[in-house]
């Protein structure tokens, strides 16, 4: 399938792009809609609109339009949500919470990128960029996470070893501990 490289609403003056874009992410009607207005304006009643402002625009292309632009202001609200999130966070919870708000981030770029097959080189760019930081939160909670396992690992070993060596405990009632109880095998 050949890609689109434009919209024909990209074609459109700018002042009426931006008023179809508060009409699809902010549900605002225009002060000049030509009729009545009820709720949340619909794909028709955009059409409607450019067709009264003078552009014609058909219904699936709004639709195309309306899911990009749908997803990129998902996006935002999931950055801020995370941002948010992020700053009451204790070290322990930070690796585990952080790995969930780049999985849902990932989640939102892949229903942006097959929403539409309409990209501009800019938000290919923006959509490439996100995912390599998504990517790197992941790996970077992972890591963490791994770390501070090995980290209290080694704390419970050292536990072991020292209360075993107190108790005079014996070498295979030890072994015993920390492989059933501990889960730490050497």
């Amino acid at each position: 399938m050949k890609r689109r490289t434009h919209s024909s609403l990209d074609k459109l003056p700018a002042a009426l792009r931006d008023t179809i874009t508060r009409m699809i992410i902010d549900n605002e009607w225009p002060v000049d809609f030509p009729k009545t207005y009820d709720g949340t304006p619909r794909l028709e009643d955009i059409v409607e609109y450019c067709k009264h402002r003078g552009q014609w625009v058909s219904k699936s292309a709004v639709g195309r339009y309306s899911m990009g632009l749908k997803t990129i202001e998902k996006m935002r609200t999931l950055g801020l949500i995370a941002r948010k999130t992020m700053e009451n966070l204790t070290p322990e919870d930070a690796p585990k919470t952080q790995k969930a708000a780049a999985q849902m981030a990932t989640a939102l770029i892949l229903e942006f990128m097959t929403s539409r097959d309409d990209y501009t080189s800019k938000q290919i760019k923006e959509v490439s960029q996100a995912i390599r930081d998504t990517t790197q939160v992941t790996i970077n909670a992972d890591k963490y996470i791994r770390e501070q396992i090995a980290t209290k690992v080694k704390a419970a070993e050292k536990n072991i070893t020292d209360i075993a060596k107190k108790k005079k405990i014996d070498p295979e009632t030890l072994r015993i501990i920390r492989e059933q109880i501990y889960g730490i095998y050497k």
